[in-house]
């Protein structure tokens, strides 16, 4: 991976701590300072300029001009944000992105997420740009400047949001709940809460079996439709039944019935979790012995990487030594850090579609395996020509084809595919792409170099082999809930955090694999969505941020954050004095800042559509094969040489019928 390549890590932001376990988890020898005395001795050097002095300041722009290192840059905003060099804190960031007004109850205040999400996004996207940089100066000793912020990176999760702000909607905060599917929310039981979600209404009928509720055949509940319109009904019928339950007993009658559910897990008590224990028996133990510290978030690895199978046969090094002056640096940088680069995605919704449209902007070519009625998300609305802005957002710069797997001419294509591939990376349950034929001896047996990346909720070694995850689940069964609170009650990150965060740890682990300087041997990549929503709960209990509240507005809220770290109470107290409850959130942050106290609106994500800095920064434009436009989101990493691109929405998944056919289309995308 980045064996051999050697890092400073010189700024203050928690992005740079976390970015540095990543980058040492992935090989390379990584440094910290407190200044630049030693003479620069290293490959790359990862900043924070918004919260450095003045004269550091200085020192990294000439480090920047000169282009002898790959210099990476992570802020709070970007060059061409009215708010440069404000440094802001993550939750202020979560604040003026919208993130913050994402999650929550509907009738409550907006809320902090408690792990500090745009830090740790920012860190896995510095990480897979700066591994896609090592590749380009490998490849073609070509060093370059990255820049990264943690306003692009907040924003860029607002995928399930965005696209109802596109059609000029608001779309409001649903607590634990899911906007189109009920029931799914936390319940309490005899002992906790329990996390259950339904999205068929064969789990419908399943979950109303065990239930042995009679309220639940009422006709309001027949369709999903009438579910999601009573669901206050719905739900307390539902915990009328968990209430009489353990949480242990009825996450275990759902896993029976293939409905996903689990417990919300306190943070302090992973270490008694039985998959966290069964992955992690070292940091359980570490727990157990010395509680939770600044450092027991680095014995958790967020993804695990082996030899592809017991066949692999060596073969010639997928990246070759540099060869400064031999290449037209025009067409490097036209062709992406990913350029030769050919993967094969089979996923749908979040975690595996994220992996491969960041791989695509980075130039990667992608091909996208869909069913034969294509990805259900396609069809979700809001959109346009029959097709969501949501799967828009998540599948820029990909082919897109469909295939019935169950079918024995359509996996032999398959298999075409990825014996010429790079990578393969998938999000299915574990072991349904084995079920159809493709399990890791035989995927070495096709293509002997390929790196295949598996994305599932608990990991293919669990104590959960046969339970379903959503998003929902994994965060309530990895930390994320119990950090994220409402007035005392757990509330999930509005945005589909822990698949947002698994899918970026996948992106880290593929880039860093393509970048190894002698990748003789295929090679299987494991992501477990809860290992890496527990590291992010364990970094941030071991890690506290600084005191804050919400504060309603006449048009809206404005988050309070006090420098001298002033406890909640007391910056209550100020925001009554400012007379918070009949100003503007403009109003608002100016009469705070004259009483000595940080505030900045809460934004709503409606409005980032008409946000200068949103719009320049964030917010670009795409066209389909019809020619038509499409609001789509950039990458929040600008490599200065060799930039990622996101450019194409795809059309629909193209249908190949045939032998003769499958061969020439092949062809054609090779």
């Amino acid at each position: 991976m980045l064996d051999g390549v050697r890092i400073l890590a010189w700024g203050t932001r928690d992005a740079l701590r976390l970015g540095a376990a990543l980058l040492e988890h992935a090989g390379a020898q990584v440094a910290f300072a407190q200044s630049p005395s030693d003479g620069f001795a290293y490959d790359v050097i990862v900043v924070s300029s918004d919260v450095s002095p003045e004269s550091d300041r200085r020192v990294i722009a000439a480090l920047k001009a000169a282009g002898k290192h790959i210099v990476c840059d992570i802020t709070a905003t970007g060059a061409h944000d009215s708010r440069e060099r404000m440094g802001f804190s993550d939750a202020q960031i979560q604040a003026i992105s919208g993130l913050m007004d994402t999650t929550g109850f509907a009738a409550g205040e907006p809320v902090r997420i408690g792990v500090p999400f745009a830090e740790l996004s920012a860190a896995l996207y510095a990480c897979a740009a700066i591994a896609a940089a090592v590749r380009v100066e490998r490849l073609h000793g070509i060093a370059q400047n990255i820049d990264v912020t943690l306003f692009g990176c907040a924003a860029s999760a607002l995928t399930t949001f965005l696209p109802a702000a596109f059609a000029q909607r608001t779309a409001a905060r649903v607590g634990n709940r899911h906007p189109a599917c009920a029931p799914w929310n936390a319940y309490r039981t005899r002992d906790g809460w329990v996390l259950i979600c339904t999205s068929t209404e064969d789990q419908w009928r399943k979950i109303k079996g065990v239930a042995g509720v009679p309220q639940l055949d009422d006709p309001r509940f027949a369709s999903l439709r009438g579910r999601v319109l009573d669901v206050d009904a719905l739900d307390a019928l539902i915990e009328r039944w968990t209430t009489t339950l353990t949480t242990d007993q009825c996450s275990k009658l759902c896993e029976a019935i293939g409905v996903a559910a689990g417990p919300i897990v306190p943070v302090a008590g992973l270490s008694g979790e039985p998959n966290f224990r069964l992955r992690h028996a070292q940091a359980a133990q570490r727990i157990d012995a010395q509680g939770i510290d600044g450092e027991t978030y680095r014995q958790v690895p967020i993804f695990g990487i082996s030899r592809l199978s017991n066949a692999d046969e060596p073969t010639p090094a997928s990246c070759a030594a540099p060869r400064a002056g031999t290449d037209d640096e025009a067409r490097v940088s036209s062709a992406g850090p990913l350029a030769g680069i050919k993967v094969v995605e089979i996923g749908q919704y979040t975690t595996a579609p994220l992996v491969g449209k960041h791989l695509a902007a980075l130039g990667a070519q992608v091909v996208k395996v869909e069913p034969p009625d294509g990805e259900v998300a396609r069809s979700w609305t809001p959109g346009q020509a029959g097709t969501s802005y949501f799967f828009a957002l998540n599948n820029t710069d990909k082919q897109t084809i469909a295939l019935d797997l169950k079918q024995q001419a359509d996996k032999a294509y398959l298999a075409a595919l990825l014996a010429d591939a790079d990578v393969l990376v998938e999000n299915l349950r574990p072991g349904a792409l084995a079920k159809l034929g493709f399990d890791r001896e035989s995927l070495g047996r096709i293509n002997p170099r390929l790196i295949y990346c598996s994305i599932s909720g608990f990991g293919m070694a669990s104590a959960y082999p046969a339970r379903p995850a959503f998003d929902t689940v994994i965060q309530a069964m990895g930390g994320l809930m119990d950090l994220t609170q409402s007035r005392g009650e757990p509330v999930k990150v509005g945005v589909s955090g822990a698949d947002i965060l698994g899918g970026q740890a996948a992106l880290f682990a593929i880039v860093a694999s393509l970048a190894g300087s002698a990748r003789q041997e295929g090679a299987f990549v494991e992501i477990s969505m809860q290992d890496v929503a527990a590291w992010c709960a364990l970094f941030a209990a071991g890690n506290r941020a600084p005191e804050g509240i919400a504060v309603a507005c006449i048009d809206g809220h404005v988050w309070l954050e006090s420098d001298e770290g002033c406890a909640t109470d007391l910056l209550a107290a100020r925001a009554k004095a400012a007379r918070c409850g009949s100003l503007t959130r403009a109003a608002a942050v100016a009469a705070l800042a004259r009483a000595g106290v940080r505030a900045v609106p809460v934004a709503r994500v409606v409005e980032l559509v008409e946000d200068a800095d949103f719009l320049a920064d964030v917010l670009s434009v795409a066209r389909d094969a019809n020619g038509a436009f499409w609001p789509i989101v950039k990458v929040p990493y600008r490599l200065s040489r060799t930039p990622a691109r996101v450019r194409i929405v795809p059309g629909a998944p193209e249908v190949v019928v045939g032998a003769a056919a499958r061969a020439s289309r092949f062809d054609a995308i090779a």
